[in-house]
C-alpha cells in the first residue's frame, strides 16, 4: 500500500487493528511441535490462519503478520536462517489468501539482547538483523511495518534506520511503558517522542505491559506531544497466576471503556495486546471502527532528548545553555588523558557543568594527532550513561559525527556545518538521516562575511541545500558568528542585526552562538561575555554555547558601551578593567620632539596624528625605523605583561603602519621600503582569521610585506606561492583542532619538494609540542610571538 494513502485513510476514519497473537496461540495450544511462534507460517500454516481469520471477522483493519522475531540474529539462534524467506512470505500472503482488503502490517519486535553498552550486541549487528527482516518484508508485499513492543530506545533507533533504508511502506513504532511512563531501561514518553519523530516515522503508539485503563492515560501523553498518528494496543490488565495459569483479568467493558477515552484523546489506531482476543476486538469495532478520528490541536514541540530526558527547547527559558567545556583546545592535562584513554576528566567535567546548569553538553574530542571517531564515540557512550542531559556532538569530520551520533541514545544537535556545498553534502544527510538538529555557521568559502545582509544570503543558501535533502528547517539552528570587539567592534551589531532579521525571515529557525569569542583579547572577559549575553537573548538567541561555571548574571555599563561601538579602541573599558592608561597624551605629547612624538602615537594607538608628526620630520625613514620598531618592542612587552590587551596591539599596529605607509610613497619602489616577505594563510577546512589577520597587521608595522592567501587555503597552493614570492617565513593558523592536521601536510609538502622556508605555526588549540611533533620551525603563542621570531630571520 502507498504510503501516502495509508496516511490519508488515518486522517479520515479510526483504523482497527487486531488483538493478541501469543495469548490465543498459547490457548489453543497452537505452540505445540514448533521452535518458535513463526515456524507455523511454514510448518502449520492453518493454525495461524485460523487466528488471522478470527481477527478479520471481528472487524479488524490491520493484522499484524506472524513475522515477530524473524530477524537475522533469532531465525539463526534456532536454525531458521535459511528459511527466512519463506516464513515472512508465507506469514503475509496467509492473510493476503483470507482478505484482499485487510491491510497486512509486517510485525518487527525485538531481537532479545541489548546493544551495547547495555548489552554485547553491537549497533551496527542489531541495523544488519533488522535490515534482513525488513527487506524481506519489502520484497514479500507488506503494506506496512509495526515495530511494537520496544523496552531499549538504541535498538528501536535501529530498527527504524533499517525499515526506513529498507521498506517504502508507513512505519509505526510503538513501545512498552510501565505504570509510572517509563520502560525497563528508563527511557520516558517525551524521549521516545523525541527519538522516533526525528527519525521520521509515520505513527507513534504503545502496546503490551500495562491494562487498558494505565495505558490510556499514557496514551493521553502522547496526543498531547506529537502531532503523528497514534496507536493503542493495551494488554487486558496485567497478567496474574491462578492455579499455575497466566490469566488477564481485565473485562472486555473495562478494554472497551478505556479504548473509548483514548479515542477522546485523540488516538487513531485501536487493537489488543496480551490477554485480549477476537470478542475484544468484535467489541471494539462495533464501538469505533470508521468513526472519523478526535481532532487533536497543533502542538509545537522541539525536543531534544537522551535515554531518559528530553526538553522541550520551545518551553525551556532562553538562552538554552549548551556547556562548552567538554572540550581538549588548549587545555594540556585532558588532551594527555585522552590519548592514554582515560575519560575521568571528561565525566566530571559533564557532572560539574550538569550541576551548574548546563542543559546540553558540547562534546568536542579534536586531540591533534590522534582517532578522533575512537575518542568521540567513547565520549558519547561514556556521558550519556552519567548524565541525563542532551548531548552536542561537536566535529567537522563526518566519519567521526556519523559513528558518535549511531551510538546517542537520544536525540542530539550536530555542531557545526557552514555554507560550503562540500560541507553541507558531507553533514546533512548524516543529520537528516539519524534526525539531528544541526548547527548551521552563516559563513562558507569566503569567510566570515562583514555585514547582517551578507549572512543572511548564506543563510538562505543553507536552507535551500536542507530543503533539497528534505532536511526540516526547522532542524536547522543558525550561528551568526559573534567576532571578538577587541579586533571588530562594528561586526557586533552586524551579527545582533541578522539574528533580528533571522527571527523575522525565518522564524522556525532558532539560532546559538558561542558567546566568549566575543571578548578575546581583553581583560574581565566574562564582563563582556555576560554583557553581550544579554544583548544577544534580547536579539532573539536560543542557544549559548557558555562556560556553565562562570557568572552570567554580569550586565555592565562599560562593556555595554564596548560592545555598542560607543568606546573607540576600547579607551574607558580599559581604564575600568586593565587600569590603562596612556604613557604621555593631550597637550604633554605635543612638548616633545618628533621623533618621541612618533613614538608615543605608536605605543598609544594614536593612528590620527601619525602623518601631521611625519609631515615636519625631514628624515621620516630613518626616524619611523628608529622610533616605530621600539615602540612596537615595548607593545610586545607590555602585551606579554598583561599591560596591554588586544585593542592595544591593534591600535599600535595600525599607528605603525599608517607610518610605514607614509614611508613608503617617499621612496623609490625598492627592496629598501620592505624588510622581507612573509605568507600569511589560515589552512584549508578552517574559516577563522582574526588571529592570523592581528599577526599580519604586526608583521606589516614592522616592515613586512605580508601576502595574506585567506582561508580555507590548500597546501599545495601555499607552498606554490612560497616557490612563486619566495618569502622568508609561512606562517599558519587553525583555530580548531579538526583543521590542525592540515598544517602537518604542508610542512611535509614543503620537505618534499625542498623549499627552504620556515614555518611557524600558531592559533587557539596550536601548542608548542604540536609544532615541534609535526616539523615545524616555530611555534607562536600570539602576534607579538610570530614578529620576534620573524624578525629574528633577518639576523
Amino acid at each position: 500500500m502507498d504510503k501516502q494513502r495509508f496516511l490519508d485513510i488515518l486522517k479520515s476514519r479510526v483504523l482497527i487493528m487486531d488483538g493478541a497473537t501469543g495469548t490465543e496461540l498459547q490457548k489453543k495450544q497452537y505452540l505445540d511441535n514448533v521452535v518458535i511462534p513463526e515456524e507455523l507460517n511454514i510448518k502449520f500454516p492453518e493454525r495461524i490462519s485460523d487466528i488471522y481469520s478470527s481477527y478479520i471477522n471481528a472487524g479488524s483493519n490491520i493484522v499484524l503478520a506472524n513475522t515477530f522475531g524473524a530477524n537475522s540474529i533469532r531465525l539463526q539462534h534456532h536454525g531458521l536462517l535459511n528459511k527466512a524467506g519463506d516464513i515472512i512470505k508465507s506469514g503475509i500472503d496467509l492473510i493476503r489468501k483470507i482478505s484482499k482488503d485487510t491491510i497486512v502490517a509486517g510485525d518487527v519486535s525485538s531481537i532479545g539482547e541489548y546493544i551495547d553498552p547495555l548489552g554485547n550486541l553491537s549497533f551496527d549487528a542489531a541495523y544488519d538483523a533488522f535490515a534482513f527482516q525488513t527487506s524481506l518484508l519489502q520484497k514479500y508485499g507488506a503494506d506496512i511495518i509495526i515495530i511494537e513492543t520496544m523496552t531499549e530506545i538504541k535498538e528501536m533507533k535501529a530498527a527504524i534506520l533499517a525499515a526506513k533504508e529498507n521498506f517504502k511502506g508507513a512505519i509505526i513504532v510503538q513501545m512498552t511503558f510501565s505504570k509510572d511512563g517509563t520502560t525497563v531501561t528508563g527511557t520516558d514518553l517525551k524521549s521516545f517522542i523525541a527519538m522516533a519523530e526525528s527519525l521520521d516515522v509515520d505513527a507513534l503508539g504503545l502496546n503490551c505491559s500495562i491494562g487498558s485503563k494505565d495505558l490510556a492515560e499514557l496514551a493521553k501523553v502522547l496526543c498531547d506531544n506529537t502531532n503523528l498518528p497514534v496507536s493503542f494496543k493495551p494488554n487486558a490488565g496485567m497478567p496474574v497466576l491462578i492455579n499455575h495459569k497466566t490469566h488477564f483479568p481485565e473485562t472486555k467493558e473495562e478494554f472497551i471503556e478505556s479504548s473509548l477515552k483514548a479515542y477522546s484523546y485523540g488516538v487513531n489506531m485501536f487493537g489488543g495486546c496480551c490477554g485480549t482476543n477476537p470478542e475484544f476486538i468484535k467489541i471494539l469495532s462495533s464501538e469505533i471502527k470508521n468513526k472519523a478520528p478526535n481532532i487533536r490541536s497543533k502542538k509545537n514541540k522541539y525536543f531534544l532528548s537522551t535515554r531518559i530526558k528530553a526538553i522541550d527547547i520551545n518551553e525551556t527559558k532562553k538562552p538554552v545553555v549548551i556547556g562548552e567545556r567538554i572540550n581538549p583546545t588548549n587545555r594540556k592535562n585532558l588532551q594527555e588523558e585522552l590519548i592514554n584513554g582515560n575519560f575521568s576528566l571528561v565525566k566530571d567535567e559533564a557532572r560539574s557543568q550538569v550541576s551548574d546548569g548546563a542543559n546540553l553538553l558540547d562534546v568536542n574530542m579534536g586531540v591533534p594527532r590522534a582517532d578522533e571517531i575512537k575518542l568521540l564515540t567513547n565520549a558519547v557512550n561514556q556521558i550519556q550513561e552519567i548524565v541525563s542531559i542532551p548531548l552536542c556532538i561537536d566535529s567537522s569530520n563526518p566519519k567521526a559525527l556519523e559513528r558518535a551520533i549511531k551510538d546517542c541514545t537520544g536525540r542530539p544537535i550536530i555542531n557545526s556545518v557552514n555554507g560550503e556545498r562540500e560541507k553541507l553534502d558531507l553533514i546533512l544527510p548524516i543529520a537528516k538521516k539519524y534526525g539531528a538538529a544541526l548547527i548551521s555557521l552563516t559563513t562558507d568559502d569566503n569567510g566570515i562575511p562583514k555585514t547582517a545582509e551578507e549572512r543572511l544570503k548564506i543563510a538562505a543558501k543553507i536552507l535551500n541545500f536542507a530543503d533539497s535533502y528534505g532536511f526540516e528547517r526547522k532542524n536547522i539552528i543558525f550561528d551568526y558568528l559573534v567576532m571578538s570587539v577587541s579586533s571588530s567592534p562594528e561586526q557586533i551589531q552586524e551579527t545582533l542585526k541578522a539574528m533580528r532579521e533571522s527571527k523575522k525571515i525565518y522564524p522556525q529557525c532558532k539560532l546559538a552562538l558561542g558567546v566568549s569569542n566575543i571578548s578575546f583579547g581583553l581583560p574581565s572577559r566574562q564582563t563582556i561575555n555576560s554583557t553581550f549575553l544579554k544583548m544577544a537573548v534580547e536579539a532573539g538567541l536560543d542557544f549559548a554555547i557558555i562556560n556553565p561555571h562562570e557568572n552570567w548574571k554580569i550586565n555592565d555599563v562599560f562593556a555595554k558601551n564596548l560592545l555598542e561601538n560607543r568606546d573607540k579602541g576600547a579607551v574607558k573599558y580599559m581604564e575600568v578593567f586593565a587600569s590603562f592608561k596612556k604613557q604621555i597624551s593631550g597637550t604633554a605629547a605635543e612638548k616633545l620632539p618628533l621623533d618621541k612624538q612618533l613614538y608615543f602615537a605608536v605605543l598609544n594607538g594614536n593612528k590620527e596624528s601619525v602623518p601631521v608628526i611625519l609631515d615636519q620630520i625631514i628624515n621620516p625613514f630613518k626616524t619611523v625605523n628608529d622610533n616605530v620598531l621600539k615602540a612596537l618592542n615595548l607593545v610586545g612587552e607590555k602585551f606579554a605583561s598583561k599591560e596591554y590587551f588586544l585593542p592595544q596591539i591593534i591600535m599600535s599596529a595600525q599607528a605603525a603602519q599608517a607610518a610605514f605607509a607614509i614611508v613608503k610613497t617617499t621612496l623609490k619602489k625598492d627592496d629598501k621600503s620592505s624588510i622581507g616577505k612573509v605568507i600569511m594563510a589560515t589552512v584549508k577546512g578552517d574559516m577563522h582569521d582574526i588571529g592570523k589577520n592581528i599577526v599580519g597587521a604586526v608583521l606589516e608595522s614592522y616592515g613586512f610585506d605580508v601576502i595574506d592567501m585567506g582561508i580555507n587555503v590548500d597546501s599545495q597552493s601555499i607552498i606554490d606561492k612560497a616557490r612563486e614570492v619566495e618569502p622568508i617565513a609561512i606562517g599558519l593558523s587553525a583555530l580548531m583542532t579538526t583543521t590542525m592536521p592540515e598544517m602537518e601536510l604542508i610542512v611535509k609538502l614543503r620537505n618534499s619538494v625542498h623549499v627552504p622556508i620556515k614555518i611557524i605555526i600558531g592559533g587557539a588549540a596550536v601548542t608548542e609540542k604540536f609544532a615541534k611533533e609535526i616539523g615545524a620551525d616555530a611555534y607562536a603563542k600570539d602576534a607579538m610571538g610570530a614578529a620576534t621570531y620573524i624578525k629574528s630571520l633577518q639576523k
